[in-house]
């Protein structure tokens, strides 16, 4: 395939965006391929973060890496498995290969791809695939958020009586979600809750720790759709730099989320 090269514009990120989607349905088909736990539970390995990663967390790594080599030698790629160059390019390809491990590892289907584009810290293309439902989430900057080609909003919901969806990290600040009259709903999947809150199924998560290879598709796409995604402190993200906890919403009540952050005590 020929090496391609493109200026800034709309039709570039077009086609940086039909790349990221047929990446993501390539990465979708190993998922569906390899989605067996005696499969996944045979090949599981520790890494230094006691997190687990399987041998399909890998080849889709790898897959992204040859792909992007291929297509956009001048562009890097930060995955959450393996990177390639030597992270000063111009554009980079932030990648968490699966998200979800642990739920994929056991079964469960609610683990997603997740890819964007990055030019200097920030994201101009994202894309997250929902293998086991064939739903594919995308946004360019500035283009609005889709699923299977169909425009996405956030809710419009508040705090008050409606669902924060939580992970591990989320219960740090239970106490405060409770307390403003949210209802706390476990869902695995940094990705997974991303696209629920993106297509208004929930309003708000928080974290107390993240990365950029899963916020950074993750934050477009909800923007895209009407919502926020910013630091714990309620600050902006830059995507070329260590990122710690985050707040994704819907925007209604992001404010109040941060407060509740800032009030939570290590």
């Amino acid at each position: 395939m020929a090496t391609v090269r493109y200026d800034e514009s709309m039709e570039a990120y077009d086609v940086y965006l039909e790349f990221a989607k047929d990446l993501a349905y390539k990465a979708g088909k190993v998922l569906r391929d390899n989605f067996d736990t005696s499969v996944a539970t045979d090949t599981v390995e520790l890494k230094k973060d006691s997190s687990p990663v399987t041998k399909v967390d890998k080849a889709i790594n790898q897959l992204v890496i040859e792909s992007v080599r291929e297509r956009f030698p001048d562009h890097g790629v930060r995955g959450e498995e393996a990177d390639s160059g030597d992270g000063t390019e111009e554009y980079q390809w932030l990648c968490d290969p699966l998200d979800g491990t642990r739920p994929y590892i056991l079964g469960i289907p609610c683990s997603t791809f997740m890819l964007a584009l990055t030019r200097q810290g920030e994201v101009l293309v994202a894309v997250i695939y929902e293998p086991h439902f064939d739903k594919l989430y995308y946004a360019i900057k500035g283009g609005g958020a889709f699923c299977n080609g169909q425009p996405i909003h956030v809710s419009s919901q508040s705090l008050q009586g409606n669902s924060v969806l939580a992970g591990a990290s989320t219960y740090k600040y239970a106490k405060g979600l409770v307390e403003a009259g949210a209802k706390l709903e476990p869902i695995s999947g940094g990705g997974y809750k991303a696209v629920m809150i993106a297509d208004g199924r929930g309003m708000a998560t928080m974290r107390a720790g993240s990365d950029f290879h899963d916020v950074g598709p993750s934050a477009l796409i909800i923007e895209e759709a009407g919502g926020m995604v910013t630091g714990i402190d309620g600050a902006s993200l830059v995507y070329d730099k260590p990122i710690g906890g985050i707040i994704m919403s819907n925007g209604v009540d992001h404010d109040k989320l941060v407060a509740i952050a800032r009030m939570t005590k290590d």
